[in-house]
């Protein structure tokens, strides 16, 4: 069974299951030092944002680690907000996930998550909301997932997800399931 095949036949799933599921496809190309945001959508009800990314290639500098990020956040300014990421190290070091919450522009929770091989710079997050103010995240590399992780209570609840990418060329595939 291709992806292709896999994806269609979950997408028929969701929509037997009273989810609505919708495609976003989009590329990128963000310079080193700069930090864009690709897509943002409010948040009705519970859901899910999932995307497979895929990197062509990272922009380095001393500062900025190249990144691309998908943002669970209250407020437009994304100051109540979790973040969850994906780098690596340079010279083809590890593929790593990192967890931020903000609540008021403060940190509260930065940790990181997981690390494994690259491959190829293809990879797939997810963050879910939940009417209970509950966020879950979840991670991993090709065509494998990491178990899905909570926050219980962020201090805030989510009203919009985002995909951001800062000194990062490539392509993101993502879905976006809401009940």
């Amino acid at each position: 069974m291709t992806i292709s095949h896999a994806v269609a036949g979950l997408s028929a799933f969701l929509l037997v299951a009273g989810v609505q599921a919708a495609e976003y496809n989009f590329s990128f190309d963000v310079p080193y030092g700069q930090y864009e945001r690709q897509f943002k959508m409010k948040t009705p009800g519970d859901g899910t944002l999932s995307c497979t990314v895929f990197i062509e290639k990272e922009y380095r500098g001393e500062k900025w680690v190249p990144a691309v990020i998908l943002a669970a956040a209250e407020d437009d300014a994304e100051d109540d907000t979790l973040f969850l990421s994906s780098s690596t190290e340079p010279n083809g070091g590890p593929r790593t996930f990192h967890l931020r919450t903000f609540n008021q522009a403060k940190p509260v929770l930065d940790k990181t998550l997981w690390e494994a091989p690259d491959e190829k710079g293809v990879y797939k997050m997810a963050v879910s909301w939940y009417a209970n103010g509950a966020i879950g995240y979840q991670y991993g590399i090709y065509a494998s997932w990491q178990e899905k992780q909570f926050v219980e209570k962020p201090g805030f609840s989510t009203r919009h997800v985002s995909v951001h990418a800062s000194g990062v060329k490539g392509s993101a595939l993502c879905y976006v399931h809401t009940k």
